[in-house]
Formats: C-alpha cells, sequence, structure tokens
C-alpha cells in the first residue's frame, strides 16, 4: 500500500485552501480490466475492479453502476465514444467505505458522452473525471448530486478539456450538506488553442444544513482560444426560515419540511436518468416518490 496523490487541480491556488490535491493509501492491486460490450449494462460494484466502455460509430450504450463496497475500493472506467456514436454512465455511489472513482473519457466527433452520479451518503469518497473533447461537435454532459451528513467528506474534481471544434460541455452539480459534513467540488472547462466555437457552462447549487458544515467549491475556466463562450457559478445557502414558517403554519414539522427540501433538491439530478427503474431504486433510497419534486 501506497500513499499516492490524486484530483489534481489543472492551475494551483493558494495551499492553505487544501483544494489543490488530495492523498490516500491506496493498494495498487492491477484489477484486470472488464469489457462492457451490451448496449445496456447494470451492475453492482461491490469491490475494486476497472471497466471499459467502448461505443463505435453509431451506437449508443448505457451503464448503470450502483457502487456499495465491502471495503476500501478503487473503481477505474475508461469509455471510448467513437464518431456518431453516445454513452451514458450512471454511477450511484451507496457505500460508507472509502471509495477512490476515477473516470476517463475520450469524445469523437459528433458524438456524445452523458455521465450522472449520485452520492448517497459516503464517508470517504474521491471522484475524478477526466472528459477529452477530441472531435468536432463532441458534447459532454455531467450532472452530480449529492447528499451528505455526519462525517461524510466528498472531494470531486472534474475537468472538461476542449480540444476539438464546437465542443459543447454542460456541468451541473446539486447537493445537500448537513451536521458537520465535508465536501470539496472543482469543476475545470479547459478551452484549447485550435477547439474554435466551443461552449462550457458549469453551475453548482447547494444547500446547507449543518452549522458545522465545511464546503469548498471551485470554479475554473482555462482560455487558450479567443472564440468560446464559457461560464460559471455558484450558488450556496441556507434553508429559507421564512419557507420553513409557511409550511410549519400548514402542519409540517421542521425536520419534515428540511428533509422535503434537501431530497427534492437530488431529485432534480435523479429526474435525468432516463431509466424508470433505475430511478425508482434512488428514490426509495433517498425515501421519496418518483417525481419531479
Amino acid at each position: 500500500m501506497s500513499t499516492v496523490k490524486l484530483n489534481t487541480l489543472p492551475v494551483q491556488t493558494f495551499s492553505w485552501l487544501g483544494v489543490n490535491e488530495a492523498h490516500r493509501e491506496l493498494e495498487q492491486s492491477g484489477v484486470k480490466a472488464v469489457t462492457l460490450s451490451s448496449d445496456k449494462n447494470e451492475i453492482n460494484v461491490l469491490q475494486s475492479a476497472d471497466y471499459e466502455i467502448t461505443a463505435h460509430g453509431g451506437e449508443n450504450k448505457t451503464a448503470v453502476m450502483f457502487i456499495d463496497p465491502c471495503g476500501k475500493t478503487e473503481i477505474s472506467t475508461s469509455v471510448s465514444v467513437e464518431n456518431s456514436s453516445s454513452v451514458r454512465l450512471v454511477q450511484v455511489f451507496e457505500g460508507r467505505e472509502q471509495t477512490v472513482a476515477n473516470v476517463d473519457a475520450r469524445v469523437c466527433d459528433n458524438a456524445s458522452f452523458e455521465l450522472v452520479q449520485l452520492f448517497l451518503g459516503t464517508s470517504d469518497t474521491l471522484s475524478e473525471i477526466n472528459t477529452q473533447l477530441e472531435g468536432r461537435k463532441a458534447g459532454f454532459t455531467a450532472n452530480i448530486g449529492y447528499l451528505l451528513d455526519g462525517n461524510d467528506k466528498l472531494d470531486i474534481n472534474l475537468i472538461a478539456r476542449h480540444l476539438g471544434k464546437k465542443t459543447n460541455s454542460q456541468i451541473t452539480a446539486k447537493g445537500v450538506m448537513n451536521s458537520c459534513c465535508e465536501k470539496i467540488f472543482k469543476g475545470t472547462i479547459d478551452f484549447v488553442k485550435g477547439c474554435g466555437g466551443a461552449v462550457g457552462n458549469e453551475n453548482e447549487d447547494v444547500l446547507l444544513i449543518g452549522e458545522k458544515v465545511e464546503n469548498k467549491t471551485v470554479p475554473l475556466i482555462l482560455c487558450a482560444e479567443d472564440d468560446v463562450q464559457g461560464s460559471h457559478g455558484a450558488s450556496i445557502g441556507r434553508v429559507d426560515e421564512e419557507h420553513i414558517f409557511y409550511l410549519q403554519s400548514r402542519g409540517l414539522p421542521e425536520e419534515k419540511i428540511v428533509q422535503l427540501m434537501a431530497r427534492s433538491k437530488i431529485a432534480q439530478i435523479v429526474n435525468t436518468i432516463s431509466d424508470e427503474q433505475v430511478r425508482e431504486r434512488i428514490f426509495n433510497k433517498i425515501g421519496r416518490d418518483n417525481d419531479n419534486g
């Protein structure tokens, strides 16, 4: 077992912020890669694993991973989306063990990669996402949601690198933090010289419930090309006391109101998943009906 540097920010900032990188002890076990060749794959991940997903020209592939490991776990997913094809990857993190997850994707001409990640109570999870938009009109959509409580720790480092012309990335994160949990979300849109006409947008919406939560949001745009459009933003707030008072006047207890507000926010991410059975499993986990909240 050795200590490995992970989730490195592409451009370093003040070290005292504690966001430049993370360190974890990993076993370096050398797991054999598993190729997910079916058009639709659903997997229960219980231990360390490497996965490969390739969509050849014109193919549309979907992979859903429910990640609930029995011990410290490393999960690596390599995605290759060839010309005029698409890949949808859904990862649901349900376990309480230390988990390190990595997604590396390359997207070619007129191809698209959609990623949904949901963190439903993760004691110590690192997620690193690196997407290379290589082809002309390559597209990347990321929808990330998290429900954190207690002493949960979550560190996400997402990089969308625009290489091809007229590429597009859309990054959305929504989450709820309660008790004394900790979360870092680093989202980078990198416009490389030569990616003329590219568009990248990033936004995070965080609801803080606990008084001792530690939230760090690091949106970053790197630009070496003039003809691009990039935007980033973050909305970080606490529960509206007037809203709580109004709902209490309608007979709802405060604890129930806070639960409904938290689950409603995460439901916005869950509802981006097209598979009804997958949505139902997740809604059962978070304790609300399958609706648009």
